[in-house]
């Protein structure tokens, strides 16, 4: 080759080499190869998981060269006198470990012992290293490689090019984030396609203490900061995001919003501070509550006071809102939809009959139609209760009243004549929220905080349903909308145990199917993969796995984005921030894992603490 950056070479200036020495056939990745280098302690650091490999193929011919690209996915040295399960007399055993820990550290860079070799298992990337004698180029692969054929390493701009193979970076640039950077070389940085990673769903995988939470708040830094106008709403079940997502909620240039749902969510003194109401505290009194109720990272303990003065800054700014659910609701929310469910489902087929008797007292309240945009008032509540009571009291209807059809709807309006009169300082409403996710002029990000995880269930359906009928009826898809889960068994678990659950599974279900057309889409994160719901798992195109120690886990993970389960042997090494990146579309190379470590969100966020005054 005329450029000799192309291959990794030792310090002595020759190439790196190894052999392919098997090829078996993977029901996954099509082949699964077996390769051996020889041993030197320098070689160790230059193999690892993640690693290219150039390998010739059978399309190769006198004029060119066909190098198959391989990945590795796991490495071991293996020294011969011990093997890989010592057995025998202990005393020879013992005495050939001894032998062999000299030959691990004597052999620098110069192999002198043909007792030791790093054995690869390593996948293809589907693609090939095409050497002509004009130059070099990476087009699809034309064949299989050959078994008994040298192997090289690819060096780090070759890597580039391989994992980053069909991203345009110049005509892309605005499109695109850093994913990570691959953990055997952190010059070659994996970049990921923001459409493709929201509108077709992603998903984010791993055990306590791999950095999940961490990723997640990386990830959205990156999506919000990025030239592209992007929505996240994040369902935060444990109300960890506010700390880990400061610098964002303060960012000017983008809309951050805590929407917390219900009057608990908040320590008293805060709730009344923000809705100024009567003896509300002063704003010190209700920082220090705020931030005695935020959960702060342990890498952030020793910034605690410039991070009271973040969540001072977010009281401040009015950051802080309040979902009133009243003054959300519309007719069709009450009479339409399960918000409020059918107090006998045993009277299902008398549906029809009770639709009937509905528009008839809309009818005489007034209302013609427009149900969806009509909003409660006191006295439209006080008037569509009477209407309804008087028609109960036909004797035509008279069954219904007694088997209690319409009792959840009657105490519904009762409760709506008195709460739809009460306004909130840092009120906010379902509309509100919906008109800030479809308009296309600034990046958004709305944090969901709920005391009661059943509210929190219930609200993410009302909010997807009205997002997605409003795109749907109107033909919109734009700006992008990422709603992501955090603990996301608790949103769309496999069995569900209770009416919210049923709710935020359902409209879970709809975005990862349908919502993709309208610029909508899913993030699920969870440790815990096998009590997910399969069909909604299958989904993303996307998935970030890190360690998963049980192996239903990873079984779940394997068969949802269909690879091998083997894929994952690697994964238990990894340090936090550590992650197998793999995606259909959003990606470079397609669908082939990748393992990249991503930047550590605690970092960033000190960086931005420094500058609160």
């Amino acid at each position: 080759m005329k450029d000799d950056k192309w291959f990794i070479k030792s310090k002595n200036g020759k190439e790196r080499t190894g052999v392919l020495m098997k090829l078996e056939e993977n029901d996954q990745s099509r082949y699964e190869f077996e390769v051996w280098f020889e041993y030197t302690r320098l070689a160790m650091n230059d193999i690892k998981e993640g690693t290219m490999l150039a390998v010739p193929n059978y399309a190769t011919t006198k004029e060119e060269i066909h190098y198959s690209i391989l990945e590795v996915t796991s490495i071991k040295p293996i020294h011969y006198a011990i093997g890989e399960d010592p057995q025998g007399y202990p005393g020879f055993v013992l005495e050939a470990a001894k032998n062999a820990a000299h030959d691990w550290t004597g052999q620098d860079d110069e192999p002198t012992e043909d007792t030791t070799t790093i054995q690869c298992t390593a996948i293809p990337t589907n693609l090939e290293l095409l050497e002509r004698k004009d130059g070099c180029d990476f087009q699809s692969e034309q064949n299989i490689p050959m078994v008994g054929a040298v192997v090289r390493i690819l060096d780090t701009e070759p890597t580039k090019q391989v994992v980053n193979k069909d991203i345009d970076l110049d005509a892309e640039k605005d499109s695109l984030f850093v994913g990570g950077k691959l953990i055997r070389d952190k010059k070659v940085e994996t970049f990921v396609r923001i459409e493709e990673f929201i509108r077709v769903h992603f998903g984010i995988f791993g055990f306590t203490g791999a950095g999940k939470s961490n990723l997640l708040s990386t990830y959205i830094a990156n999506l919000l900061t990025s030239p592209k106008v992007v929505k996240i709403v994040l369902f935060d079940l444990m109300g960890e995001y506010t700390v880990l997502l400061l610098d964002q909620l303060l960012n000017k240039k983008i809309n951050g919003q805590i929407l917390t749902i219900g009057k608990q969510t908040l320590p008293e003194g805060l709730f009344k501070y923000i809705n100024q109401l009567q003896n509300f505290s002063d704003l010190n009194t209700a920082t220090t509550q705020f931030q005695k109720y935020t959960l702060l990272p342990k890498a952030l303990v020793s910034e605690r006071e410039f991070v009271k003065q973040g969540l001072q800054q977010l009281i401040k700014t009015k950051a802080i809102r309040f979902y009133q659910d009243a003054q959300s609701l519309t007719i069709y929310d009450v009479f339409f939809t399960d918000a409020v469910p059918w107090a006998q489902k045993r009277q299902k087929e008398k549906f029809n009959q009770r639709k009937e008797i509905v528009k008839k007292c809309l009818q005489q309240a007034g209302l013609t139609g427009n149900y969806q945009n009509t909003h409660f008032t006191p006295d439209l509540a006080k008037t569509i209760r009477e209407e309804l009571e008087k028609e109960l009291g036909n004797h035509t209807y008279k069954d219904f009243k007694d088997k209690g059809d319409f009792n959840n709807h009657l105490a519904k309006l009762k409760e709506l004549e008195t709460t739809t009169d009460i306004f909130f300082a840092a009120g906010t409403t379902l509309d509100d929220v919906v008109k800030d996710l479809n308009n296309d002029k600034q990046s958004s990000l709305w944090i969901i905080q709920a005391h009661n995880s059943n509210e929190l269930r219930n609200f993410s359906k009302r909010l997807g349903e009205k997002v997605y009928e409003e795109r749907r009826q109107n033909g919109l898809v734009d700006p992008l909308v990422s709603f992501i889960f955090d603990e996301a068994d608790e949103f769309i678990p496999s069995k569900t145990n209770g009416e919210s659950y049923e709710n935020s599974k359902e409209i879970v279900e709809t975005l990862a199917r349908r919502g993709r057309k309208f610029g909508l889409g899913i993030g699920i994160a969870t440790q815990r993969t096998r009590y997910l719901d399969t069909s909604i798992m299958a989904q993303p195109h996307t998935y970030l796995v890190s360690k998963l120690p049980r192996e239903s886990d990873r079984d779940v993970v394997a068969e949802a984005f269909g690879v091998s389960k083997d894929m994952f042997r690697q994964t238990f090494k990894f340090k936090p921030g550590n992650w197998l990146l793999m995606s259909h579309d959003a990606t470079g190379l397609k669908a082939i894992p990748v393992p990249i470590q991503t930047e550590d969100a605690n970092q960033r966020l000190k960086e931005f603490l420094k500058t609160l005054t």
